[in-house]
């Protein structure tokens, strides 16, 4: 199980939320105090912080201030009213659960939220033994074939799945809305590509959720304007395989997993892991569609391309980069509410 350190000033809350994670196997440490816990949290490495504690803003000021990397995870336990307001950090990420909560929910919350970060770093944790390449290959191997402990119910993993995702998207370098957008986009495709139900439902779920991954990357090389250089184009390109690792982890659906893991391949085997034509699913083509297109028009880091010139160069990608049906299904829609304006060249 996992280090977990619980900051609270409060003994008697810190000591039943103690108890409760020690009984489901965790190594538990207190720190009774608001201030300071960032000191402890370096000397112990927790993989998760808990603060069952009133004092939002002072544990928040610490994280702030002491995160970098990508540090564990912080569960904050509040009042149903303290979540009215939106609590965001780009470097730490951050989950929240009211009081009172049932038993399971926080269990489960903390099992997700030390599985996201034991996948973002690779697999490894604390006191697993081997060493490079193959070492990390077994701890991988360990960490995918557990399953979520049989006493968990699965919303937890759900909620934490969509946290985790949010907080990717914020951090991104497309303006805020990146998710919902794509996911739009999909939708807008389903039908003139004559999509089932079920097909729809995964696309959309997918959409959703596909750069989730990307709680890997550090946010200063997502929002890097200069080119990347080799090892940071590398560590964004894990971010499909790391996304699909970790929905797998958290909800254990492989369809919506194989879409994600698939969403950078290109017709012409040129994408992020080489695979080619029909061996892509049709749903991660269609996604890779929508996701160039909201990338183009809505990116942070130069000027975006206006929807009549990001509809010309998708035309000129089909067969290639992109999906000539997708792209089509997605012109067919969206021209319409283009047409007439002035075509631009790109920028």
């Amino acid at each position: 199980m996992a280090q977990v350190l619980v900051v609270s000033p409060e003994r008697s809350r810190a000591r039943e939320v103690g108890d409760l994670l020690r009984r489901d196997g965790h190594r538990v440490a207190v720190h009774l105090d608001v201030l300071g816990w960032a000191e402890r949290e370096t000397a112990l490495r927790p993989e998760i912080i808990v603060a069952p504690a009133d004092a939002t803003d002072a544990i928040l000021a610490e994280a702030v201030e002491r995160s970098h990397g990508f540090p564990a995870p912080l569960l904050l336990i509040q009042r149903a009213d303290e979540l009215e307001c939106e609590i965001d950090l780009d470097n730490r990420l951050v989950d929240r659960i009211a009081t009172p909560f049932a038993c399971d929910e926080l269990l489960g919350r903390v099992d997700a939220l030390v599985r996201v970060r034991r996948v973002v770093l690779g697999g490894s944790a604390q006191g697993d033994d081997g060493g490079g390449v193959r070492g990390l290959g077994r701890r991988l191997a360990r960490l995918l074939g557990a399953e979520r402990p049989r006493e968990h119910a699965i919303g937890p993993y759900e909620e934490v799945a969509g946290r985790v995702a949010r907080w990717a998207d914020r951090r991104d370098a497309f303006a805020p809305g990146h998710a919902e957008r794509v996911t739009a986009l999909c939708a807008t495709m389903a039908e003139p590509l004559e999509l089932g139900d079920e097909e729809t439902t995964t696309l959309l779920r997918a959409a959703m959720l596909h750069d989730i991954g990307k709680v890997a990357v550090p946010v200063e090389v997502l929002h890097q304007r200069a080119p990347l250089d080799e090892g940071q184009r590398s560590m964004i390109r894990t971010h499909p395989r790391r996304g699909a690792t970790l929905l797998r982890q958290l909800g254990r659906d492989h369809d919506v997993a194989d879409v994600i893991l698939h969403h950078h391949e290109q017709p012409d085997g040129l994408g992020y892991y080489g695979v080619r034509g029909e061996a892509v699913p049709l749903t991660a083509r269609i996604l890779a569609v929508a996701e160039v297109f909201d990338g183009m028009t809505t990116t942070r880091l130069r000027r975006p391309f206006a929807p009549a010139a990001a509809l010309a160069c998708l035309d000129e990608l089909k067969g290639t980069r992109l999906d000539a049906s997708a792209v089509d299904a997605l012109a067919e829609r969206i021209r319409p509410r283009v047409r007439g304006a002035v075509q631009l060249s790109a920028p």
